[in-house]
């Protein structure tokens, strides 16, 4: 049975996420207000896993190198606390929510 970001709350959804694809925060919430309580640097090495999702706040990241990604999907994450579904590789995100959230949508920058 899939969700969607709209019913709100936790969603365990236990998932290999790979490694951030640049500097990422890592917030005790599922949210830009919440404290920053990590923060992880790129390395290929360096592989995450997701307990689940949650919505939270619309994050807008511009600097992919395919292009803008946006989303409002949230990863509590195995280590503790919560990072942005932008952090990670747009196509792992896709595979890893598949039908259960919408993915984050890429556009080519201009």
């Amino acid at each position: 049975m899939s969700s969607s970001p709209k019913s709100g709350g936790f969603h365990p959804l236990p998932a290999l996420l790979g490694p951030v694809w640049r500097d990422a925060n890592v917030r005790s919430g599922p949210s830009l207000e919440s404290p920053v309580i990590r923060l992880l640097l790129p390395d290929a090495a360096d592989c995450y896993e997701a307990e689940g999702w949650s919505p939270g706040d619309e994050v807008v990241e511009d600097q992919h190198r395919d292009g803008v990604i946006t989303s409002a999907v949230w990863f509590r994450l195995a280590i503790g606390g919560w990072s942005s579904a932008v952090n990670f590789e747009p196509e792992t995100v896709a595979v890893v929510l598949a039908d259960a959230a919408p993915s984050p949508r890429g556009r080519q920058a201009p």
